[in-house]
């Protein structure tokens, strides 16, 4: 695989990861297209590509791509590709409304609009860690056990007495 395409496969995986699904899906199809004499690498960024179909909602895509990639010549592509075809085939569980979590879009929000509360604080020099204490003594038997034998003494020494 050219230098080129690994660039490409590498933006790919970071713009999936980030969450531009689409901008993944152009990425990998470069990628894709420039490995095509390499079955292995074109196999794996092939994979990544239905994962990104998939995230992007184009379900069609992610199934036919499935489909072509079970009958690569990489015997674990052909088996990751079934894998994948089974959950994008699965029925759809219906879910009640109150289990989801919505997630605000903060796609208009910037890398360095988050700055933490704490900022106002002095940061505290932390104390070095003391060492672990020493495991406990083996504790000694039951007091019951010492009183049992201390009274069953007495009895023995009374009975020898008399």
């Amino acid at each position: 695989m050219t230098d080129r395409a690994v660039a490409l496969f590498q933006q790919g995986q970071e713009a999936f990861e980030r969450g531009n699904y689409q901008q993944s899906i152009a990425l990998l199809g470069q990628a894709a297209a420039l490995a095509e004499g390499n079955a292995d690498q074109s196999g794996e960024i092939s994979l990544w590509l239905v994962i990104a179909y998939s995230a992007a909602g184009n379900q069609g895509a992610a199934v036919n791509l499935c489909r072509q990639l079970q009958r690569h010549s990489d015997h674990h592509i052909q088996q990751e590709s079934r894998r994948l075809l089974a959950i994008l085939e699965a029925p759809q569980l219906k879910r009640r409304p109150e289990w989801n979590s919505e997630i605000p879009d903060l796609s208009h929000v910037g890398d360095r609009a988050y700055t933490s509360p704490y900022r106002y604080f002095p940061k505290k020099q932390l104390a070095p860690k003391s060492p672990d204490p020493p495991p406990p003594a083996t504790p000694l038997p039951n007091a019951f056990v010492w009183i049992a034998l201390t009274g069953l003494g007495l009895a023995m020494l009374i009975a020898a007495w008399l």
